[in-house]
């Protein structure tokens, strides 16, 4: 081939096009071997273009999207992986919470104690140690959380704005949930668990403002229900695992290091799975104004998302508390074994989470047509039926059966939660309001724990009373009620 025609094409591609024999011919035959030639040097020349194209800067196994880039439909397929690690947070955060961290508490606090305070005594068992740790966790969570979220919002990298994050934070994960495995005193576990949740929090602040950056307007609903089901899943799975391995085995540890396999596998899907968004400038370019906005939302400009998050605080604070206690309650309220307590505590919650997920698949139909804020409505006054008949209830069958109502209450406000907030914040600002919306989250616990685990302490004279367990119920009650209140402000509108 001559030198000219090969001058036409880049270095890359004549080297790649360098094949072709050179043994001498008769003047037919270089003819024709000069036309393979060319043709060859003209595949290679687009065969190493695209491999040019696709291997700097890593960026052959992590696609990212411009910010500028429309948001295109998402298949199924693509709303499983980009709520995957929604599963793992519920697989973790669930029997973590109700189930690991009560029976850990169990075994090292062994016997009430009394706190004198001037002229006050406080009763100090077992309830109200479980909410100290889970207290002291979730402050971390509402303090860290929209800090970590406004700066993936302006996070300039070449992989995505909110892939870093979550890659230090599942990797804090598996090292603080391996320490919780190995904790051999109260002390330990709490340590533990606070770095715990400021490593979840790292990964869950930005994660959520994936789903407005990914989702078009018109898939928000859908994907609402997408990360509504695969929460339920999770929560359903954890349960199911843990106990498995822990009533008949009695080995915790072993079923608290299934959790960071778990977050490991879903935080890898999401990272390598979704497309994240890559920004070229800050919309703020002060690092510190930004972590200190994280904590500021508009309240003139957004006042249906303040208000729908105070609603949202005050209706999770109900379940919550509810699965917090739920344990100990069963445990000796009806003088059970702690693996017995395990395991119908276990029962109680999969059948709320069951059915909150059946009407988290179902209910989404029913906001299309009579809106979302009545369906969190609904939520509110079906939640305040059930937990008002938990304080009758006369035995372990009863508390079952009204603990599905729960389940039903939590399953209609899972349906429309994730995409009546989207609706209501700016879209170049998602990762700081959704981080925002986790002080909700977080507050829930940090608020009800600490109150409801002392006042059990403080109305049971000893650990086989029911009075403080009843006069929770009554507490979560009046939660649902401030919840249904605080929503009637609230706006159906969407913002840009």
């Amino acid at each position: 081939m001559s030198t000219r025609t090969m001058s036409a094409y880049p270095r890359s591609a004549r080297r790649c096009a360098r094949v072709a024999p050179t043994l001498p011919a008769p003047t037919t035959v270089i003819l024709i071997r000069a036309m393979l030639a060319f043709t060859v040097s003209k595949a290679s020349y687009t065969v190493c273009a695209m491999a040019s194209a696709s291997a700097p800067a890593g960026r052959r196994f992590l696609k990212t999207l411009h910010e500028t880039a429309v948001r295109e439909r998402i298949s199924w397929r693509g709303m499983l992986v980009l709520s995957a690690f929604w599963f793992a947070i519920a697989y973790v955060m669930q029997p973590l919470g109700s189930t690991i961290i009560p029976v850990l508490v169990g075994d090292f606090i062994t016997h009430a104690t009394t706190l004198h305070i001037g002229p006050v005594a406080l009763h100090l068992d077992i309830n109200t140690y479980v909410a100290i740790l889970d207290t002291f966790g979730a402050a971390f969570a509402i303090v860290w959380q929209p800090a970590i979220g406004a700066l993936s919002d302006n996070h300039l990298a070449a992989i995505g704005r909110r892939r870093p994050f979550i890659a230090i934070g599942v990797v804090g994960d598996v090292i603080f949930l391996t320490l919780i495995a190995f904790a051999t005193s109260y002390w330990m576990l709490l340590v533990a668990y606070a770095f715990f949740q400021m490593a979840s929090n790292t990964a869950q602040g930005p994660y959520q403002g994936m789903l407005p950056d990914q989702v078009p307007a018109n898939q928000r609903a859908e994907a609402s229900g997408y990360y509504g089901m695969m929460n339920m899943v999770g929560t359903i799975f954890g349960f199911v695992v843990v106990g498995a391995i822990l009533i008949p085995t009695h080995h915790i540890r072993l079923a608290i290091l299934t959790l960071p396999v778990v977050v490991a596998v879903a935080g890898a899907l999401v990272f390598f799975g979704v497309p994240d968004r890559r920004i070229t400038h800050r919309t703020d370019p002060s690092v510190a104004r930004s972590v200190f906005l994280s904590f500021a939302i508009d309240t003139r400009r957004y006042r249906d998302f303040a208000w729908l998050m105070v609603s949202r605080l005050f209706f999770l604070m109900a379940p919550v508390g509810v699965s917090t206690f739920a344990l100990n309650y069963i445990r000796f309220t009806f003088n059970y074994t702690k693996e017995q307590a395990s395991l119908y505590s276990s029962i109680l919650l999969a059948m709320v989470v069951v059915f909150a997920a059946i009407m988290s698949m179902t209910a989404g139909f029913l906001a299309q047509r009579y809106g979302k804020k009545r369906m969190v409505a609904a939520a509110c006054i079906i939640g305040a039926v059930g937990s008002t008949l938990l304080i009758f209830a006369p035995s372990l069958m009863w508390i079952l059966i009204f603990g599905v109502i729960l389940g039903i209450s939590l399953g209609v406000f899972l349906s429309v939660d994730w995409a009546f907030m989207t609706d209501l914040i700016p879209k170049a600002e998602a990762g700081r309001y959704m981080g925002v919306s986790n002080i909700a989250t977080a507050s829930a616990g940090l608020i009800a724990r600490p109150i409801l685990g002392p006042i059990i302490d403080a109305f049971n004279n000893n650990r086989t009373s029911t009075v403080g367990y009843r006069v929770m119920f009554g507490i979560v009650t009046l939660f649902y009620a401030v919840a249904f209140v605080t929503l009637r402000p609230v706006r159906e509108i969407k913002v840009d």
